[in-house]
């Protein structure tokens, strides 16, 4: 069984990113995805923000989800 390659982290002016190649109507397109510590951004904050910041952000969903 072939085991997928660990995306390869790149680097720009903004910070480390990891680039997704995907198509659209037949048309390859590239975009980047964000990363701390080799997880994507919006992953990282789910995991590590505090009720605070996520009232202060309007995340009241992911507030219900962890039982504030």
């Amino acid at each position: 069984m072939k085991q997928k390659r660990k995306p390869k982290i790149r680097k720009d002016h903004k910070g480390e990113y990891i680039l997704r190649i995907y198509f659209v109507r037949g048309k390859m397109k590239k975009g980047k995805i964000y990363v701390i510590d080799g997880i994507p951004v919006e992953e990282f904050y789910l995991q590590n923000a505090g009720p605070i910041t996520l009232l202060q952000n309007g995340d009241y969903d992911v507030l219900n989800e962890q039982g504030y």
